[in-house]
């Protein structure tokens, strides 16, 4: 009888140990998201006062991203949130920028240059595991099962209206390890609205949809958040999410916009299944 007691008592303690273990490194990642969210020496003011929007301490937390992973990021852009991935997974991590493959003609000269330029290692944002990659190729911009997370930051609609979402979706499928998250920020259409995003290029898309194309794929929803929520947001633009003017400084919005911020905005953590 004494037997049982002794092993239930050792179980209990090596469960309460690895609780105190995640809360550990739960608060150190954040920790380092912050840091990094706060570097003024990388991120400008520009940056900075769209964080008010943006959260992005918030929603890498949400998503689970540490400093010792590999984090692929889909369509950079300006380079808004690599300016805060890029030196946060510098030292253990490797980040990875994914743009769209150029297509012939003359913008594919300047596609290959932005593959070659993205990334400057003497610049301190990047470590030397950093690296820059296309989309849409006949070999995955990774090997399967190796990547921890694929983050899409308000890009989905652009994906779903040419035509490469399924793609897109079925790479990082591939690519990411089992649990691995795939992270989608994207501004939200209203659920009542009748639009189509593979037709309507408004900039918005219904949860609704990206939850049903995502799982199809293979994906869990493991949980959305109202991280990025904003209820001043009526989405009913006639310009679609551009006219909220989110690029242009505070300080040059029309009032109106001002007052409103910028997007209501979804936020997804979906996982590759582990079996």
């Amino acid at each position: 009888m004494i037997k049982p007691l002794i092993i239930t008592a050792a179980s209990a303690l090596l469960l309460l140990s690895a609780a105190a273990t995640n809360a550990h490194n739960h608060g150190g990642a954040k920790a380092a998201i912050e840091k990094a969210v706060n570097n003024s020496e990388i991120r400008s003011e520009l940056d900075m006062e769209r964080d008010q929007y943006r959260n992005p301490t918030e929603t890498l937390t949400f998503f689970g991203i540490k400093p010792d992973m590999t984090v692929a990021e889909v369509g950079p852009g300006g380079g808004w949130y690599t300016r805060i991935l890029a030196p946060l997974l510098a030292e253990n991590g490797k980040y990875i920028a994914l743009n769209n493959y150029p297509a012939p003609g003359e913008r594919f000269e300047r596609g290959m240059q932005w593959r070659e330029s993205f990334i400057d290692h003497e610049s301190g944002m990047f470590g030397a595991n950093a690296t820059a990659r296309f989309l849409d190729q006949d070999v995955p911009f990774a090997a399967p099962n190796s990547v921890d997370a694929v983050l899409v930051f308000r890009g989905m609609h652009g994906r779903i209206a040419r035509g490469g979402a399924n793609e897109l979706i079925a790479e990082a499928f591939s690519v990411l390890k089992p649990g691995g998250v795939l992270g989608i920020v994207q501004h939200r259409e209203r659920e009542d609205f009748d639009t189509d995003p593979t037709t309507t290029m408004r900039g918005y898309v219904k949860q609704s949809f990206i939850v049903d194309m995502v799982t199809k794929a293979g994906f869990e929803l493991e949980a959305a958040s109202e991280i990025n929520a904003n209820p001043k947001d009526t989405a009913d633009w006639e310009r679609g999410v551009w006219a909220l003017q989110a690029g242009r400084p505070l300080a040059e919005k029309d009032e109106q916009f001002r007052e409103i911020g910028e997007s209501d905005r979804m936020t997804l953590k979906f996982v590759k299944p582990a079996n």
